[in-house]
């Protein structure tokens, strides 16, 4: 090779280095080279299942997957938190935009101020918010069943701490540095080589191949299971010996701990803020179909929970043996979430469960 070629080799992969380096910084030219655009707050705005894009072997391609809509909490019905007379605190459940959305629905169908956030701790988020009203509002908690070992480890507290005065001193470097080390960049250029035209085809293709002569798949998936039409896909927290797997047998005094957590928090947001507290749990994907691949036994959680939240008074909806029992198939195969079936059974039961309460049907009450 000679000196001129390799120059204009050098020249050629530093100008592609900094288009690289602005583009990611430049919402724009990042899209302008994605075959599928990536849209602030739209993490499900993907043509096949979430965790295909983990590792990209067209084996695990879900088609037919209805696109993205606008989120609610994002849209002109979102209503604020002051002035909102349900408050739904959900995980991506209740942000999965691919359908319309469970507080969406609540508000279409019964005319209510729906105020809809991704939040872990109601408490905090309400003093954040400098919550002071006290008129009767009803509050629908949804958590998948692995991040509730998770988010009820400790008691919830109702004091939020705000920023000190020195943490909100930047200091110059660490500006210099954010610059320089974009955000999330890592992420960032790796969605990039997944999926901008001039490499997706590529990458597809390789990963599909050290799939088929290796077995290697990303350890962000490690169970599936291998069907032309019909492969899925199971998300790693879900199958580990961590707190939030189908395998984790929780102890008597992690779960009182936990149904303790969840009925002070019911007890606070009531004594509080004369908010009513109903919790949906949600089954786990592998929870539900895990058989596609193995007869394990499942741990028991929901159904521990269940009764340990039943003995202490707590509101919850009990959606776990509805859908076990469901003949449809209510996830998507290759996606953490539910499909329209799955969305329509859960909504369902959480009306009726409301309306049956006469604490709580009172919230849904036709207008006159």
């Amino acid at each position: 090779m000679n000196d001129k070629t390799l120059k204009w080799l050098i020249g050629i992969a530093g100008a592609l280095c900094l288009f690289l380096f602005i583009a990611i910084r430049i919402q724009g030219m990042f899209n302008g080279i994605l075959k599928e655009d990536v849209v602030e707050g739209y993490w499900d705005k993907t043509k096949y299942g979430e965790m295909y894009y983990f590792s990209m072997i067209k084996h695990f391609r879900e088609d037919g997957l209805p696109p993205a809509q606008e989120k609610f909490e994002l849209s002109s019905q979102q209503a604020s938190v002051s002035e909102s007379e349900i408050l739904t605190f959900g995980d991506s459940f209740f942000e999965f935009s691919r359908l319309k959305q469970f507080p969406q629905r609540l508000s279409e169908d019964y005319q209510r101020k729906i105020h809809n956030v991704n939040e872990d701790f109601p408490l905090k988020y309400l003093a954040k918010n400098d919550y002071q009203d006290t008129t009767p509002k009803l509050v629908i908690y949804e958590r998948t069943e692995r991040y509730i070992p998770i988010s009820f480890e400790s008691e919830h507290a109702i004091n939020h701490s705000g920023m000190s005065e020195v943490d909100l001193k930047r200091n110059p470097l660490a500006e210099i540095k954010d610059i320089i080390f974009y955000d999330n960049s890592d992420e960032l250029f790796s969605v990039i080589l997944k999926r901008s035209y001039l490499t997706t085809g590529l990458y597809s293709a390789i990963a599909t191949l050290k799939f088929n002569l290796f077995g290697y798949i990303s350890s962000l998936t490690p169970k599936y299971h291998l069907n032309r039409n019909q492969s899925w896909l199971f998300y790693h927290d879900q199958v580990n010996e961590e707190k939030t797997s189908f395998y984790y047998n929780h102890s008597d005094e992690e779960l009182n701990r936990i149904c303790d957590h969840m009925a002070d928090l019911a007890e606070k947001l009531k004594s509080e803020y004369n908010m009513y507290l109903v919790y949906l749990p949600m089954p786990a994907k592998y929870t539900l179909y895990h058989g596609v691949i193995n007869n394990d036994q499942y741990s028991g959680f929901l159904p521990d929970l269940y009764m340990g939240l039943e003995n202490r008074g707590v509101k919850f909806v009990n959606i776990y043996d509805d859908f076990r029992s469901h003949q449809d198939t209510l996830y998507y195969r290759t996606d953490s979430h539910w499909n329209q079936t799955g969305l329509d059974l859960a909504y369902s039961k959480t009306i009726e469960y409301i309306l049956s309460d006469p604490e709580l049907k009172c919230f849904l009450k036709p207008r006159p």
